[in-house]
């Protein structure tokens, strides 16, 4: 019996940025309920911006996970009619399912070596900009044409989410290192730029999802999915 699913990229997009507004405007009452009354009950960490293991975190790692596959859906359609870039959409496929993992686990900062950051610039007080910048160098190197033989308002898409997730991710954390430097982390104005940072990478990936929906939309109007329950000696086939 076949079931349908419509998603609009307009309508999913405006609930997304709704749930981040939601989220933020729980998290500045927090950070000022701690850093201006010393309010530090345990329950306002589910709110905090600057927290791991919260709501704002699994709320960013399931759009970074929505992402991945929307990734995949396009590079296994891809691979089918023989595109030559469906190696490129299957890598970014990866990168952001690593992504999603290391916003919950924090996987970068175990690049953060206090001895080294003691000897560094304080604008690199956050150790791992480093090799993540370098990362990012590769990986632009790599994906350059890719991105320029986008349709023109796919490309706009992905430029824009890639501004607003490297802008908040590695170049506001630049200025958040030398803010550390002057005045530390513990304390209201930290607290409020942690914030920016992470609507400005929510605020990319939500971009990003309406760029990958629109461009699936423009691609292939209706997906077909054939799920087949079998004999669980038998591989469930998927196409």
């Amino acid at each position: 019996m076949p079931y349908q699913i419509s998603i609009s990229p307009g309508i999913l997009v405006k609930r997304l940025t709704i749930g981040v507004a939601i989220l933020t405007a729980l998290n500045i009452p927090v950070q000022i309920a701690k850093y201006v009354f010393d309010y530090r009950e345990d329950w306002i960490k589910m709110f905090n911006f600057d927290r791991e293991m919260n709501l704002p975190t699994w709320y960013s790692a399931w759009m970074l996970v929505l992402c991945a596959l929307l990734l995949r859906v396009i590079a296994i359609g891809k691979k089918t009619h023989g595109d030559r870039y469906y190696r490129h959409w299957n890598v970014l496929s990866i990168i952001f399912f690593f992504l999603a993992i290391d916003e919950v686990l924090q996987i970068h900062e175990a690049f953060i070596i206090p001895d080294l950051s003691r000897v560094l610039p304080w604008i690199f007080h956050s150790v791992w900009v480093i090799p993540y910048g370098i990362a990012l160098i590769f990986f632009a190197k790599h994906y350059w044409k890719f991105t320029f033989d986008l349709p023109r308002q796919t490309r706009f898409h992905f430029l824009l989410a890639a501004i607003l997730y490297i802008g908040g991710a590695l170049g506001w954390e630049l200025v958040q290192g030398y803010w550390t430097g002057l005045e530390g982390k513990v304390n209201l104005a930290y607290a409020l730029m942690a914030t920016v940072e992470e609507v400005m990478e929510m605020m990319g990936v939500i971009v990003f999802i309406y760029g990958l929906l629109y461009y699936i939309r423009e691609w292939k109007t209706d997906l077909h999915f054939l799920v087949k329950i079998i004999d669980h000696k038998k591989k469930i086939g998927m196409s």
